[in-house]
């Protein structure tokens, strides 16, 4: 069986016009893997029904280990220091890894 590994889950809601200079951001810090989900609510920014782009949010999931979190979470600080509207959280997560680990050697 595959060994589990300790992992964060970093969750991102942003307005769907900055899912792109978000994701260019991951990009940048090496991160291919992500999941965009469209979503709908109310906050201080007011109602998101995703009738347009304008007044829609996305969730993007990304599933890192901790010290590419810290480094992604300093530029969703400087994104939020410029006044977009970012919210970050994350998450201690268990996984099942999609590879095996390599088996040790027998002594």
């Amino acid at each position: 069986m595959r060994k589990i590994e300790n992992k964060k889950l970093l969750t991102i809601i942003t307005p769907g016009e900055l899912q792109r200079m978000v994701i260019e951001q991951l990009k940048k810090r090496g991160i291919g893997g992500y999941t965009v989900v469209s979503a709908s609510g109310a906050g201080t920014a007011g109602l998101q029904h995703g009738m347009l782009m304008s007044d829609s949010s996305v969730i993007i999931y990304i599933i890192m280990s901790e010290q590419r979190l810290e480094r992604v979470l300093v530029d969703m600080d400087k994104f939020m220091s410029r006044g977009y509207r970012v919210k970050a959280f994350y998450q201690d997560i268990s996984i099942l890894p999609r590879k095996k680990s390599k088996p040790a050697e027998e002594t």
